[in-house]
């Protein structure tokens, strides 16, 4: 790259400086004045070359310890991976047994209403009233009882007489 040098007159805070300007966008390398010397670079040398590949020595105990850590990695890992096929083989038997239940209900149901179809109401009542002599109950006959929690009453004693 091509430097232009130039004498410019610059004017920094109303006094006037002559400088070489230089064009260009790198940065230059700071030349040393004339008579200085570079300081010489001193090598140290560290006596044997085996002492500048030496290794440094490891402990048994570190070793020992790195591999307890890596033995209980390992345990975790194929723990958390035996735990998960076991949820996945869960969720598959889940629903598994819900597309049965489901296919047991409506077989149910179908069931039901075939047999609450094929029963006829009024051939049951009137066996009942000729062949077993069955009849209403009277107005006497029949107690009412409130239920203050819900439409199911259990007994466990004896009706109590009505006293008129």
């Amino acid at each position: 790259m091509a430097v232009r040098r130039s004498w410019r007159t610059a004017t920094v805070y109303g006094r006037s400086n002559n400088s070489i300007y230089i064009d260009g966008n790198t940065v230059r390398r700071i030349e040393p004045r004339f008579g200085e010397r570079k300081p010489a670079k001193v090598r140290e040398r560290s006596g044997h070359r085996s002492e500048l590949l030496q290794i440094p020595q490891v402990s048994f105990g570190y070793y020992f310890f790195f591999l307890i850590a890596l033995a209980v990695t390992a345990f975790v890992c194929l723990w958390y991976v035996r735990i998960h096929s076991d949820i996945t083989a869960s969720q598959k038997r889940v629903v598994a047994l819900e597309s049965t239940l489901s296919s047991l209900k409506q077989a149910n149901d179908e069931e039901y209403e075939r047999i609450a179809g094929s029963v006829d109401m009024e051939e049951i009542k009137k066996i009942a009233m000729t062949d077993l002599q069955m009849k209403y109950p009277d107005e006497d006959q029949v107690v009412h009882i409130t239920v203050k929690e819900d439409d199911y009453v259990r007994q466990y004693g004896k009706i109590p007489e009505k006293n008129d």
